[in-house]
């Protein structure tokens, strides 16, 4: 805004100049060709000075005119759109009251100047004052219906939102003692961020509703790095702030120290809520930004905020598979993935306990009959084990287990999830790890050759890394790269599987 404010000066001394110049120059043209006195171009008679008060007030009238009107209905307009936070911010902008402010006393002046006007007495120097403040309210009109319009961009609330959010957080630090005080327009201004996303989603606004998103990351962002400066009555959480929560949680919530984090990602998942399913970009935008918040240095070293993540993406994932959104939950699935790869040296409890829930979502999916998500979770979760096993992470053998575990109470296995347990064991073999593959290979014991050899034909002949439709991953779940593949083969020979001689290509 403050771009806008420079441009807005700019552009009214420009005009307002320009204005001048060449009114003057014409009138300078008319003086020497008529040869009229410049010194009596300023006396007016009593008549003269009415008949332009009269045309002062006229062009003042249409400006005030002009300009309330366009507020009057703009910024209500727009704050129904989006957020009453709107009226808040117009009414507080120094430059919106500066130039009302003017408008309206151009027309109180005009009404004294003219009380002044006697029939033996021109006030000639208010005059001129007023007509030099026409021009300059002239020129100031389409300047300042364009700062109107920048204003009430949505990215601008926005702008201003983590502005609030920040200044509050400054004088949380400055005033020890009110810290408290200053913990409602945080709390308000994020409620007021996921307020226009939402809104935004129900008007299909996708841009506005990812922006918020981003705002959001940036205020995490920004309150960590201010966390450890803060005195210890700001972390006092309000329970006016969470009135979905128990007393108990917003307790524990106090003594972690974490209740604007909870703030922030319980909006998002109001967030979410809204956006599914009619909006996948916005869900895979806040399933990223929750994986990026969750990586920073700020969560990573702070247990209950990374407990408070794994949560927060488990409720993610419960919500896309309820209302049955397998492309949201393909997306958050993928984020939840490579946030459990990055803790896997760091915090291998922490990987286990989501590979756990990795298999009950799995289970979840199935009941819900969402038998391709059951399967792509097969494929995130052997992606987890062998990322797991490169990086030789501590809880690698315990993945392991949990994945042989995956899916194992189906009637009926999916050829989805074997196809993940067989490319593995591919892996496994290729990293000269044959126990591990014979491990996997048990669990194809029981299977029939024609199931076998099926799966087997599909993955042994799929030369596309990359999906052939357009998905948010860009992968191809059962493409296993030159090398891979050949211990791909090895382990599908195994099992007693004897390739075509024609395979088809795929």
């Amino acid at each position: 805004m403050k771009r806008d404010i420079f441009r807005l000066v700019y552009s009214v001394l420009g005009l307002a100049a320009g204005m001048a110049l060449l009114s003057a120059a014409g009138l300078a043209l008319d003086l020497l060709r008529g040869a009229y006195p410049l010194a009596h171009l300023a006396e007016l008679s009593p008549t003269e000075a009415r008949q332009l008060i009269t045309v002062l007030k006229t062009n003042y009238g249409q400006l005030l005119a002009v300009t309330f009107t366009t507020v009057a209905i703009a910024v209500p307009l727009t704050a129904n759109m989006y957020s009453l936070k709107f009226l808040e911010f117009f009414i507080k902008d120094p430059v919106n009251a500066a130039v009302l402010i003017l408008m309206v006393f151009g027309e109180v002046d005009i009404a004294v100047v003219t009380f002044g006007i006697k029939d033996n007495f021109v006030p000639v120097i208010h005059l001129q004052i007023l007509l030099a403040l026409l021009i300059v309210c002239s020129a100031l009109l389409f300047p300042y219906l364009y700062y109107v319009f920048r204003f009430l961009h949505p990215h601008t609330l926005l702008d201003r939102l983590e502005d609030e959010i920040e200044g509050a957080l400054s004088a949380a630090q400055r005033q020890p003692k009110r810290a408290t005080h200053f913990g409602h327009p945080v709390a308000e201004g994020i409620e007021h961020i996921v307020n226009i996303a939402v809104r935004s989603v129900d008007r299909v606004d996708r841009t506005t509703a990812i922006e918020c998103v981003h705002t959001l990351e940036k205020v995490a962002a920004h309150y960590w790095t201010v966390k450890a400066s803060l005195p210890p009555d700001w972390f006092t959480a309000d329970a006016n702030n969470f009135l979905g929560f128990s007393s108990q949680y917003v307790t524990e919530l106090s003594a972690n120290h974490a209740w604007v984090e909870m703030k922030i990602f319980s909006q998002m998942r109001q967030l979410q809520s809204a956006a599914l399913p009619r909006m996948h970009d916005v869900v895979y935008t806040l399933a990223r930004a929750l994986r990026r918040l969750g990586l920073t240095e700020a969560a990573t070293q702070d247990a209950a905020l990374r407990e408070m993540i794994m949560e927060y993406f488990n409720t993610f994932v419960r919500r896309a598979i309820t209302v049955k959104d397998t492309r949201s939950v393909f997306s958050v699935f993928d984020q939840y993935r490579t946030y459990a790869e990055a803790q896997t040296v760091a915090f291998p409890e922490l990987t286990q306990e989501i590979a756990y829930y990795f298999q009950y979502y799995g289970q979840l999916a199935r009941d819900y009959g969402l038998t391709f998500i059951v399967e792509v979770i097969a494929h995130d979760l052997g992606a987890l084990v062998q990322h797991a096993w490169e990086a030789r992470a501590p809880c690698r053998q315990k993945l392991l287990e949990r994945f042989m575990l995956y899916d194992t109470v189906a009637s009926v296995p999916l050829a989805g999830v074997k196809k993940g347990q067989a490319k593995l064991a591919s892996y496994f073999l290729l990293a000269g790890e044959p126990e591990a593959a014979e491990v996997i290979g048990r669990t194809f014991a029981a299977l029939s050759p024609a199931f076998i050899h099926a799966i087997a034909d599909d993955m042994l002949h799929v030369r596309r890394e990359r999906y052939w439709e357009v998905n948010e991953r860009r992968v191809n779940l059962d493409y296993v790269p030159d090398r891979q593949r050949e211990r791909l083969r090895e382990f599908f020979e195994g099992l007693g599987y004897v390739p075509d001689a024609h395979p088809a290509g795929g």
